[in-house]
């Protein structure tokens, strides 16, 4: 089936939260004047899931998801929680602005969407977040000029992996689902989740090994689309 267009998953696929997150944590607890360890990182990490499902789950606000994690974080820590929501964004603010600062792509990222922008083939995002934060982080990694469109899940009202959140974009983009190719990093959210919409998905797991239809690396996409001649080739196999 052809290719028309390919949209991506943002964190953790284009851009490298995972990285930039830790460096957010290690600047938090430096100035929380709490010496870092696995056990504190997986905390976080694990706070940070919960309460952003939250968020997706239209349970807590954006801001509020933030809090929450201060809140049952900030124990772990031995330091008191602020008694104020005031007091907790400021404290909040340590870390995102640490981890705003490391901000970055992948290296692979610009590559392959300037490849397939210079071969007309059209490039976009759909992403679980705060529409206004994930629109940051595309225009400060300096994607921006290589996207047709960024569709959040808050602009959207539908997150990943519900089928609408997928065939919003295609329809927005005039684009048959079937036509269109998703890539991204959480197989259930990112691959399941495209497909159950009609859409073509590969799954780019950063560690290696998985199913047909995994890549390593962004920089095997471009090759396995035939994208170097400026079109899809309708004998790939994207399953």
């Amino acid at each position: 089936m052809e290719i028309r267009a390919v949209l991506f998953d943002l964190d953790n696929t284009l851009f490298d939260h995972s990285t930039s997150a830790r460096a957010g944590l290690e600047a938090f607890l430096q100035h929380l004047g709490t010496a870092s360890t696995d056990e504190l990182a997986r905390a976080w990490f694990q706070l940070e899931q919960t309460t952003y499902d939250r968020f997706l789950a239209h349970e807590l606000s954006f801001h509020e998801q933030r809090r929450e994690r201060l809140r049952q974080f900030l124990p772990l820590t031995g330091r008191a929680v602020p008694a104020t929501d005031r007091l907790l964004d400021g404290l909040f603010d340590v870390y995102l602005q640490n981890y705003q600062t490391a901000w970055a792509a992948f290296p692979d990222a610009g590559p392959a969407l300037q490849s397939l922008h210079d071969g007309d083939m059209p490039v976009g995002v759909i992403t679980n977040g705060n529409h206004r934060q994930q629109t940051l982080k595309v225009s400060r990694i300096g994607l921006g000029p290589l996207m047709q469109g960024i569709f959040s899940s808050e602009s959207m009202g539908h997150a990943k992996p519900s089928s609408e959140a997928f065939r919003q974009p295609c329809q927005s983009l005039g684009i048959s689902p079937a036509h269109v190719l998703y890539v991204g990093d959480n197989f259930r959210f990112d691959v399941e989740g495209a497909r159950n919409a009609g859409l073509q998905a590969i799954h780019l797991n950063r560690d290696g090994g998985g199913p047909e239809g995994t890549i390593q690396s962004l920089a095997e996409l471009v090759p396995l689309l035939g994208a170097e001649t400026g079109g899809a080739s309708d004998s790939t196999t994207l399953v």
